[in-house]
């Protein structure tokens, strides 16, 4: 019983933190300038607002789970070159890593990382839960 409320509260922190990455992506597709870059442009403001839908889907189909991680490896990329971009045209770009890392420690992928671990963790949740519950129904009594 313990198992299935904590699994329903990671799918709802899941799902939350999904939200506000739809949050996200609409602010970007506001304040960017697609005429520069628009294949990243696009990429940059659509992965987050794929986030909340493919939550949604993977409720029904566990098995687009992993879809979630894709999300964020995409994004990386996408928004570090962004990153790049910007601090090259101002000219106080370091190393490509440390552009690298400071876009992932940046709050917009933090949060797909929660999305992608909360969603796991929910699945683990509820498939121990399961495998247990069969264990227990299997034994005679």
């Amino acid at each position: 019983m313990m198992r299935g409320r904590r699994a329903t509260e990671l799918k709802i922190a899941a799902g939350a933190f999904s939200f506000l990455l739809m949050l996200y992506g609409l602010a970007a597709m506001r304040g960017l300038d697609f005429r520069q870059d628009t294949a990243l442009c696009v990429a940059y403001s659509a992965l987050p607002l794929l986030s909340l839908p493919l939550h949604l889907l993977t409720l029904a189909v566990r098995r687009l789970l992993p879809m979630q991680a894709l999300l964020l490896l995409a994004y990386i990329p996408v928004y570090s070159s962004l990153n790049w971009r910007t601090c090259a045209e101002l000219g106080y770009c370091g190393s490509v890593a440390s552009v690298v890392f400071t876009t992932i420690a940046t709050s917009k992928v933090l949060l797909f990382w929660g999305v992608a671990l909360a969603s796991f963790a929910a699945f683990v949740v509820e498939r121990s839960g399961k495998h247990r519950e069969d264990s227990l129904t299997r034994q005679p009594h």
